[in-house]
């Protein structure tokens, strides 16, 4: 009676275990703790990245999770993360990436994104630098009041609103807009620069 080999597995599949492990471990534990019971939905249209390292970006990323987006945890590598599980969500309908980031990451989300017929359509700038208050540079070809609105009220609850208001002001106008304004907002415990932004796929 012989045995069978077992299977062996490809490169590519042990680099998407790994990814998948990496997400997993670097994953906060509210977005862990999602019922694996829940309906079957339609796959979410928007991706939201949460830095676990930073308490403004997980409070916008569950935020726009209570609207229906997907959340995943901003991995050390980047590449990997765009590869394995954002990039083969396009030909399912994925439409929108965003997150609460740091300006480093933006970028490179962008570089990896560039063959995918993607385009920034929105970027906030959130400062703290040198002064208590918060001043914010928004620009982009979506609806900027209700961000701008959700910013000035936000108060100490300003990643929360703001992530609100991003999930409702996708649609894009017809031209490109720019809005500068100061807020009492606190300065977060990390970081004293952060960028929001949202990035979209059309069909």
């Amino acid at each position: 009676m012989t045995q069978s080999r077992p299977s062996t597995l490809d490169r590519r599949e042990v680099l998407a275990l790994g990814g998948a492990a990496t997400l997993v471990l670097f994953a906060p534990d509210w977005i862990k703790s999602v019922p694996s019971a829940a309906p079957a939905r339609p796959a979410a249209s928007m991706i939201a990245l949460a830095d676990p390292r930073y308490g403004e970006s997980l409070i916008l990323a569950r935020s726009l999770q209570r609207e229906g987006a997907k959340v995943l945890a901003l991995a050390s590598d980047r590449a990997r993360l765009w590869s394995y599980a954002i990039e083969p969500r396009l030909p399912g309908g994925l439409q929108y990436l965003t997150g609460l980031t740091l300006e480093s990451d933006l970028f490179a989300f962008e570089r990896l994104a560039e063959n995918s017929s993607a385009r920034t359509c929105y970027v906030g700038l959130h400062d703290w630098r040198c002064r208590q208050r918060s001043a914010h540079r928004l620009s982009g070809s979506i609806k900027l009041d209700p961000i701008a609105e959700a910013l000035v009220s936000g108060k100490d609850r300003w990643a929360a609103k703001l992530g609100a208001a991003l999930a409702l002001a996708k649609k894009d106008s017809c031209e490109e807009r720019r809005l500068a304004l100061d807020c009492a907002a606190p300065a977060a415990q990390g970081p004293r620069f952060f960028v929001s932004w949202l990035m979209r796929w059309t069909a």
